[in-house]
């Protein structure tokens, strides 16, 4: 669904005889951003609930893929400009996959940047060839308008190697970054979720708890 199909709906909702003593007309600015509070905040829980099992699969709903195109390669380094900064979550799973465009079998490790550093002292580079990401603010391009994150990549494929010239990044977008007409990634079900949510927000209402409508719940 797209974010301005939520938003309408919820406009329409609360233009109806159905809003009850809260009917009345909202500016779309302020349903927005109550929208974007609660999908950042239904995120959040997910990361919550899959943090509880060591499981963040349940992310994977939440993420989209954003294709981006590798420059400035030396040697087996290059770095590759993200559209969109990723959701701010713990252990950096606000990009939650990377792997080269034309070979998604080919799947980049993340690697910290304060690790990058004790990685070489332990001569790991001679151990694994796997290519390797490295999430970090652009200083490359700053300025307004600017992309404001990028990825450093290592260990890539040298001539005569085909090389990686586009990756496929998996990330988690906080919903204000997204444009009105994009399509939202979020799990089946929680559009309507998040809709009564805002709603709720709006009349002034308590919000129900459906942090666990929108995540599966694993026990055992």
């Amino acid at each position: 669904m797209k974010k301005q199909n939520i938003i309408d709906s919820i406009i329409d909702f609360l233009a109806s005889d159905s809003a009850g003593d809260s009917k009345g007309i909202y500016h779309p600015e302020i349903v927005k951003q109550h929208l974007n509070n609660v999908f950042n905040q239904a995120v959040y829980n997910t990361w919550l609930n899959g943090s509880k099992f060591s499981d963040f699969a349940q992310l994977d709903a939440w993420s989209k893929p954003y294709v981006c195109t590798v420059v400035g390669q030396v040697g087996t380094k290059a770095h590759t400009l993200l559209p969109f900064a990723p959701m701010q979550l713990p252990n950096g799973l606000g990009v939650q996959a990377v792997y080269d465009h034309a070979d998604s079998a080919v799947l980049f490790a993340p690697v910290e940047s304060d690790a990058q550093v004790i990685f070489a002292e332990l001569e790991v580079d001679d151990m694994d060839n796997v290519p390797t990401y490295t999430l970090q603010q652009n200083n490359l391009s700053t300025g307004e308008g600017e992309p404001s994150h990028m990825l450093l990549l290592d260990k890539l494929p040298v001539l005569p190697l085909t090389l990686i010239t586009e990756l496929d990044v998996m990330m988690i977008v906080s919903l204000e970054q997204v444009g009105d007409f994009d399509e939202i990634a979020m799990p089946n079900g929680a559009e309507d979720s998040m809709i009564q949510q805002v709603i709720a927000l709006m009349s002034k209402k308590p919000i129900p708890d459906t942090s666990n409508d929108m995540v599966i719940d694993k026990k055992g």
